[in-house]
């Protein structure tokens, strides 16, 4: 049996179409999804059909494997994750991710086509950055738009023990670019204001606003670094109103404003 392991990067990732019929482990956890087509996956003894959208994170030093199918054409794509970074990106979604891989060693979940061409364009512009220093500073965006999926897609199946962070984490994914955030997910949750409050603060430490900006400001980042949009742009697509709001919180949590983030974008990006 190999064993991977991760170097240089604590996420890294490739297209895979060939190749891949041997039992192997990582000390990374990978997180794959099919890009195109049909292909096995062997793990924990049993074979389990993928097919195009079909997402799987597996654990470090668990083996698998992949059976191809003959005529059938398949490519995955395959991202590398190192331990801390994992850690720390599944905590910011649910620490029940963690809980979960550590019982069960894989978690298999879905990717809509579109969730697979917006990780695949941010996949192309990640990449391009080349230079490490760089790519570093966008690990955790790549990781937690995969593992954020996990969420979504198990919603029915009730797979994490505290529904209240559960539903939560549902509704801050889907609305916290939106401009009357905290509204929505007050509405959404469909409890009382003042116990929404007090469970959220309990849960996560902060209050749903600052958690709400927090999610806006870490994603303008990743919008003044790898998008061409203006500041009002981007404004617009956090759902904030006021871009004298937008520096201040942005300093807040970056010590800088976002005119100088922006500058130093590298190029051709």
């Amino acid at each position: 049996m190999e064993t991977l392991n991760l170097s240089g990067l604590p996420f890294s990732t490739k297209l895979t179409s060939s190749n891949d019929e041997h039992v192997h482990s990582h000390s990374f956890y990978e997180c794959f999804y099919i890009k195109e087509g049909s292909i096995y996956h062997e793990i924990n003894g049993k074979e389990y059909l993928l097919e195009t959208g079909d997402a799987v994170i597996v654990s470090p030093y668990f083996p698998h494997s992949f059976k191809r199918i003959q005529e059938q054409k398949c490519s995955h794509r395959d991202n590398m994750i190192s331990p801390a970074l994992f850690e720390k990106c599944s905590n910011f979604i649910d620490e029940g991710i963690i809980e979960r891989l550590n019982k069960e060693h894989f978690i298999q979940y879905k990717f809509s086509k579109s969730d697979m061409e917006n990780f695949e364009e941010n996949t192309s512009a990640y990449l391009t950055l080349k230079e490490i220093d760089k790519m570093e500073k966008y690990n955790h965006c790549m990781v937690v738009n995969l593992l954020s999926h996990i969420i979504i897609s198990c919603a029915e199946k009730n797979d994490f023990n505290n529904e209240f962070m559960f539903k939560c984490n549902m509704i801050l994914a889907a609305c916290f670019t939106h401009f009357n955030a905290v509204d929505e997910v007050y509405d959404q949750l469909g409890y009382n204001k003042s116990y929404v409050s007090k469970k959220f603060k309990d849960n996560y430490g902060v209050t749903l606003t600052e958690k709400i900006n927090e999610l806006k400001i870490n994603h303008s980042s990743y919008l003044l670094s790898m998008t061409n949009y203006t500041i009002q742009e981007i404004c617009d697509k956090i759902g904030i109103a006021s871009i004298p709001h937008f520096h201040r919180l942005f300093k807040k949590y970056y010590g800088t404003t976002p005119h100088k983030k922006k500058t130093a974008k590298p190029d051709g990006v």
